[in-house]
């Protein structure tokens, strides 16, 4: 089953093939900031001016992530529901669980440093205290 990687900084969640469109990246105001175009196992990140700031590439269980000139940011690992991520020198900087509809997110110490939730074609992010961070709408 082909699978969207959307990718927020380093926040990353797969979704299933249905949420293929583009998806528009609102902060917590409601304002837009950016979107993400998927085209085949590579998705771009456009910011709110439409400059591309980067792209991922997914290969099996890993997905590279490079800035807007082509280097290497990092890498993504997935088992199950859980998806390490690793910087450009492979050194762990976080992970992510997920289960049902929910994401838990962890710094590389272990500590949550947010969640996201999903309802609908809304994703809705939060920070280790619960705030709201931001919508991402499909």
């Amino acid at each position: 089953m082909r699978k969207l990687m959307l990718t927020l900084g380093w926040l990353c969640l797969a979704l299933p093939a249905s949420a293929q469109p583009a998806g528009r990246d609102y902060d917590a105001s409601g304002r837009y900031q950016g979107r993400v175009e998927m085209q085949g196992d590579t998705s771009r990140r456009y910011d709110g001016s439409g400059r591309m700031i980067g792209r991922t590439e997914r290969s099996g269980d890993t997905t590279r992530q490079y800035d807007s000139s082509g280097r290497l940011q990092g890498r993504i690992e997935t088992n199950g529901g859980m998806a390490r991520q690793y910087d450009s020198s492979g050194r762990l900087t976080g992970r992510t669980e997920t289960s049902g509809d929910v994401s838990r997110h962890y710094d590389s110490s272990g500590r949550m440093t947010g969640r996201t939730e999903r309802s609908g074609d809304t994703l809705r992010h939060y920070d280790s205290s619960g705030r709201l961070t931001g919508t991402t709408r499909r």
